[in-house]
């Protein structure tokens, strides 16, 4: 395990790298604030890098208030230029590499295209000045060394895109400069290149900014348009807005190197943007709806499986279909056979990181009381532990009307449960475990309840799927009882692309019923199956007395689902 010294840990910079690097066991964190390690102190560097021996240290200390330089030149100098020369000479003191962060400032802001790692020179500020003057300490001191140039960064702490969503709670017009351009950089983005850096030899200077570019208005626009402001912005020039210190006008990079030593992309600027705004739940709803995501889906080629499968597909995702056969299942997926009731702990990182594990694998789903429902259930239980643990974020799992038992009237998520039959004792067993599991984690759990199935009906085992194979056997009646009970009819197809809508939103969490949650009699939904398919079988209502045990009447509360697949639209 390698060692890592962070200076600035508690900036926004600082933050991101320990998010990222907070599971991960190739490196230990040291981390430092001013309050730990000044940097301008030479000696003070030089006795915690020694005792610490660290393998990488990273610079993300610096004095960032660009106005507030002009006035003291003096402390601008000591973080930005001095600190980072007493961190290159401790570097070399161990045997260290540094990664040192710089600025988009160092330019002048002339120049009308991206500018390149190798172009000239000419700071407007003091606080360019003194981030190329650190530049020059690490080049001309350090032994091993990358210098990342970023620019308009944010992440978790004071920021532009905190400062404007600030502004919007409290005015109505807020006036944004128009004329200065760049690109709007994650932490998150950035941590993403120190990390391939640090991984490699491939030492010296790398732009590091998010692909695209916008000016200081535009960017505006994209945040409240995201996050639903209604504020009103006012563009303004450079010279009207009055800063103290002078801006380069035009300062985008090109991030020529990574591509070049690495062929490597950072994310767009605005999808870059979506996701730090999705991860802080600050977008408004119908943009939250909109994210695609990587699905898992287990039991891909089942009966449901299969049309989840296709409507997530239909909707944008990218689809990790797992099963044993995939015989069925939509050629757009990729198909995943590692086994998931292996047991082994790493079985997240083995079905390649969802962000959204559907999990309807199941045997015998239609044989309600197979010993198969409690011998597989320590199998479930160890499976959804074991990705859990492995940090997925939204779990869906599928249940079932038979957790319930006998009731009568609408099912909700607070109807008490008293399963009559194996497979609805095990699903409520494995319901009650996942949420058990879940707890005190950050992982999101939805238990979705299927209701009467009907639809692609020789791949089921429903009656209408009996109904089929009667009437293709050449048989003019078949016994049935009064069929006066009511059921919550749902097709296939419309059950999928629920499961698909509410497995990947991040708004409605906890038991949702997949339903339509309207009560129809058996027998009208019999007549109406017959009559779509013209078929000439008929059923001999009363020829079975109904069974003192079923319900006169059961079906699901839509209220959950129907906001859900409102949101959607």
């Amino acid at each position: 395990m390698k060692k890592v010294l962070i200076t600035g840990s508690q900036g926004q910079l600082g933050k991101a790298i320990n998010e990222y690097y907070q599971e991960d066991c190739r490196y230990e964190l040291i981390n430092t604030d001013v309050a730990e390690l000044d940097i301008t102190d030479e000696k003070k560097v030089m006795d915690m890098v020694c005792k610490c021996q660290p393998d990488v240290i990273i610079n993300c200390a610096a004095h960032t208030q660009v106005d507030a330089c002009e006035h003291d030149r003096e402390r601008a100098y000591l973080i930005n230029a001095v600190g980072p020369k007493n961190l290159s000479l401790a570097a070399n003191q161990v045997g260290a590499v540094i990664v040192h962060l710089s600025s988009d400032y160092v330019f002048d802001g002339m120049k009308k295209t991206p500018y390149i790692e190798g172009d000239e020179y000419a700071p407007q500020s003091v606080y360019g000045e003194t981030k190329l003057a650190g530049e020059q300490f690490v080049k001309a001191i350090a032994k091993k060394y990358f210098i990342v140039r970023t620019a308009w960064l944010y992440g978790d702490g004071k920021n532009f895109v905190n400062t404007m969503l600030k502004l919007s709670e409290n005015r109505e017009v807020v006036k944004v400069v128009e004329d200065q351009y760049g690109t709007p950089t994650s932490a998150e983005e950035v941590t993403k290149v120190i990390d391939l850096l640090i991984g490699s030899s491939k030492y010296g200077t790398y732009h590091a900014t998010c692909e695209g570019s916008c000016s200081w208005y535009e960017f505006t626009k994209k945040i409240f348009e995201l996050c639903g402001k209604k504020t009103q912005i006012i563009p303004v020039t450079t010279q009207e807005y009055g800063a103290e210190a002078k801006r380069p006008l035009y300062s985008v990079l090109e991030n020529r190197m990574l591509k070049e030593k690495f062929n490597y992309s950072m994310a767009n600027w605005e999808k870059a943007l979506e996701k730090y705004l999705k991860d802080r739940n600050l977008m408004k709803k119908e943009n939250q709806y909109s994210m695609k995501k990587k699905v898992l889906v287990t039991g891909a080629n089942g009966y449901i499986g299969r049309h989840v499968v296709s409507a997530l597909l239909e909707q944008g995702h990218e689809v990790l279909a797992s099963d044993f056969a995939f015989d069925g299942v939509d050629e757009r997926a990729k198909y995943i056979d590692t086994p998931i009731f292996s047991g082994d702990e790493d079985i997240y990182e083995q079905l390649g990181k969802p962000d959204v594990c559907i999990h309807l694998a199941w045997r015998n789903g239609f044989v309600h009381n197979a010993e198969t429902h409690l011998l597989d259930l320590p199998n479930h239980y160890t499976f959804i532990k074991n990705m859990i643990k492995g940090g997925l974020p939204q779990l869906s799992v599928m249940g079932t009307m038979h957790e319930v038992g006998y009731w009568e009237g609408a099912i909700t998520e607070d109807t008490p449960t008293n399963p009559t039959s194996l497979y609805g004792i095990a699903k409520n067993a494995l319901r009650q475990m996942t949420y058990l599991l879940a707890s005190g984690t950050e992982t999101k759990v939805d238990w979705l309840r299927a209701y009467y199935i009907l639809g692609d009906d020789k791949k089921s085992n429903s009656l209408f799927a009996k109904i089929v194979g009667w009437e293709e056997e050449g048989k003019v009646t078949f016994p049935f009882n009064s069929g006066k009970n009511k059921y919550d009819f749902i097709g296939v197809d419309e059950l999928a692309c629920q499961i698909a809508t509410a497995a990947t939103q991040e708004e409605i969490y906890g038991v949702i019923n997949c339903c339509t949650g309207k009560p129809v009699a058996l027998a009208d939904k019999v007549e109406e199956f017959i009559t779509e398919h013209g078929f000439k079988i008929r059923p001999e209502f009363g020829a079975f007395p109904d069974r003192p045990y079923d319900s006169p009447g059961v079906w699901g509360d839509a209220e959950k689902i129907t906001k859900i697949m409102g949101a959607n639209k």
